[in-house]
């Protein structure tokens, strides 16, 4: 088996752990609406090479046959995917803010770089890393509406500058880092941070920010009092 179908079928089986992934799936993840002839057949021969690769000598191990696919079983603390999920499940049950945040930190601390960024799949990508990437943003963004909860404005600063360079019209992180540059007693700054943000929207996509960005704005311009935080006592999460 080549490097390629290796990472692509353990990829494919990977992403849906502890689940049968069908015959017609696999076979779309590795070939895409071209697959050989007697496609079936070398998805199984692939499937008993990559037994091989993992150590599965004779019979099934953690490689599973079934009528309608095969199926990989993996202990939730062995895949990040899988403890990224429980973590996040857990931060939507937590009814402390600091916990809440706690939690979402340390499920994107289990990401290193992009998803299956050594995988070479048009559909993966398109179907499974743009929806994970997403989930992922979603996340960091209400993690850090806790954090700025919080009183953490100075040390968010840095991070969010990073987001901002990275999601430029993501305009939650443009008034995030607006809200942590001002609450860091830097106002000019965070205006600054606005103006940049709108000329970019109105190169980039011909648009004006969107209302809640605009309020922010407004805000800031009349110093209101309702931006300054709630200080809300931090937790720590075992």
């Amino acid at each position: 088996m080549n490097k390629r179908i290796f990472a692509l079928l353990l990829a494919a089986l990977l992403l849906r752990a502890n689940s049968v992934v069908p015959l017609a799936e696999l076979t779309e993840r590795l070939w895409g609406e071209d697959p050989p002839r007697g496609a079936r057949n070398t998805l199984r021969a692939h499937v008993m090479r990559l037994r091989r690769a993992l150590g599965e000598q004779d019979g099934e191990g953690v490689i599973s046959t079934h009528p309608e696919g095969y199926r990989i079983e993996v202990a939730a603390e062995n895949l990040d995917l899988l403890r990224c999920e429980a973590l996040l499940a857990a931060a939507e049950e937590a009814t402390d803010p600091a916990a809440e945040a706690a939690l979402l930190r340390r499920a994107d601390d289990l990401w290193r770089g992009a998803a299956l960024s050594d995988v070479d799949s048009d559909g993966l990508h398109r179907d499974v890393v743009t929806a994970l990437t997403e989930q992922r943003l979603r996340a960091v963004q209400r993690r850090i509406d806790l954090e700025l909860r919080l009183g953490s404005a100075t040390d968010l600063v840095p991070e969010l500058r990073s987001l901002t360079a990275e999601h430029p019209t993501r305009e939650r992180f443009a008034a995030q880092l607006m809200l942590a540059l001002y609450r860091s007693g830097r106002q000019a700054d965070a205006l600054e941070t606005y103006r940049r943000v709108r000329a970019l929207l109105d190169a980039e996509l011909g648009v004006e920010p969107g209302a809640d960005l605009q309020e922010l704005h407004s805000s800031m311009l009349t110093a209101d009092p309702a931006l300054e935080p709630v200080r809300t006592p931090r937790a720590t999460v075992a």
